[in-house]
This record gives structure tokens, C-alpha cells and sequence, in this order.
């Protein structure tokens, strides 16, 4: 009774959603960003849980500067995008699923700096570096904004993986040498239901023949002996 009880209790918190989110808060941590003409941001999930729980970004190919939009909060001013798509320039996001992981959304929030990239392409993974698979190319307004993605699949270990993890991949594209503002990204998980074997007996288990403990079948007459029967229970009789 004792054992069910605590299973009930933990039930809620093991169906509940995970979060990973960034918001580059301008406090220190084990990886910053920073600049000589902004501040500095931490470079970590402020929010993540037990079992999903996200890597510091990455970013290829162009200048990053934090600059606050709020009370000790920053959004990120990129700087260095190209006209078109190019995979040297970049924004990388992954994070690890320790249980198989359902990724209900991911969230956006940016804008687009004076002649800044006017749009952006989002590519996504699972279990890839960098992945190719292009979800959605969005426009970028110029003040901030969400760009919303949802039921983008389960993040789960391959067979020779300890953890699976995902690949998020932004890409803004189209400016004239202005920036791309990052303010937050906000990535939502859920518990993927998995599969259980049926450990059921056969619909016909009290036709399987029987045996004794040696494992000699036994005839249909039952004598003062022990055997195994249909049910896999050890009878005397």
C-alpha cells in the first residue's frame, strides 16, 4: 500500500511538461556572453528540467551582444547574417531527452534590428548535428514578436545511445548588414507514452499440458504429486 501511495503522488510530476528556456538574463554563470559595447548574459537555460534539459547556444559565423530590453534581462543583437540561407551562419540550440520526450513547442521571440534580416529559417532535428530538415521560414517584424512550432516529434535515445537529443537550428537571412534580436526561446517537452509487452497468458493457458518438477509431462490422471500447470503455478495434489 505504502509503495502505491508514493507512486500515485509521483504520477503528477512525471506527466507534467518540461521546460527549456533562454532568456540570457544578465547574470553571471558558468558560460556568458558579452561585449565591449553591451553587457553580459548568461548563456544557459534559465528553466529546464530533470530529464530534458538544454545545452548553452551556439552561435556560427557572427558577432553576438547582449543588450538589456528589461530589468536584468537581455536580448541577444546578432550581427553577420547573409542574404541567403548559409549553413556557416547560425544559431544552434540542442538539448538531451534522458526519457523518451514528446517536443510539444518551441517558441521565438525575436525582431529585426534597422536593416536587419527580414526573415528567418528554422530547421530542427532529432538525434542530428545539423539537421537539413527546414520547418518554417517566417518573416521578421521589426518589433518582437513569437514565432510559434508545434508537435515537432519525440526526442528519444537510438539503440546505442544512452540520451537522445534535438537540434535546433535559426537562421535569419535577407538584410542589409543590420541585426537579428534574440530575446528568448522557449522550448516545451512533454512524456512520450511508450509501448508495454503483454505478459498476459495465452486465451487457451488451461489446455497447455502439464508438468512435474523435473519437467516430465504428466498424464491427465492427477495423483499425490507436485506439478506445474497451465497457469505456471506449482500445484500439489
Amino acid at each position: 500500500m505504502r509503495i502505491t501511495i508514493c507512486c500515485l503522488l509521483l504520477l503528477p510530476s512525471l506527466l507534467r511538461a518540461q521546460v527549456i528556456e533562454f532568456t540570457w538574463p544578465n547574470q553571471p554563470c558558468a558560460t556568458v556572453l558579452n561585449c565591449d559595447t553591451g553587457c553580459t548574459a548568461c548563456n544557459l537555460p534559465g528553466v529546464q528540467g530533470t530529464t530534458f534539459m538544454g545545452n548553452n547556444a551556439g552561435f556560427l559565423g557572427v558577432d553576438v551582444c547582449p543588450h538589456p530590453v528589461a530589468t536584468a534581462d537581455n536580448a541577444l543583437l546578432t550581427y553577420g547574417w547573409p542574404v541567403n540561407p548559409d549553413d556557416a551562419y547560425a544559431v544552434l540550440i540542442t538539448g538531451l531527452a534522458f526519457t523518451p520526450t514528446r517536443i510539444d513547442s518551441i517558441v521565438i521571440r525575436h525582431r529585426s534590428g534597422p536593416d536587419g534580416p527580414q526573415r528567418l529559417q528554422v530547421r530542427f532535428g532529432i538525434n542530428q548535428n545539423m539537421p537539413a530538415a527546414v520547418l518554417a521560414d517566417v518573416p521578421v517584424l521589426d518589433a518582437f514578436g513569437s514565432s510559434a512550432l508545434a508537435d515537432l516529434g519525440v526526442v528519444a535515445p537510438e539503440p546505442t545511445m544512452v540520451y537522445g537529443y534535438f537540434s535546433l537550428l535559426l537562421q535569419p537571412y535577407d538584410g542589409a548588414g543590420g541585426s537579428w534580436d534574440l530575446d528568448a526561446v522557449r522550448i516545451v517537452g512533454s512524456p512520450a507514452a511508450t509501448s508495454v509487452p503483454d505478459m498476459g497468458l495465452p486465451i487457451n493457458a488451461r489446455r497447455m499440458p502439464r508438468f512435474d518438477a523435473l519437467g516430465r509431462p504428466l498424464d491427465d490422471q492427477r495423483t499425490a504429486r507436485l506439478y506445474i500447470d497451465g497457469t505456471r503455478r506449482i500445484v500439489v495434489e
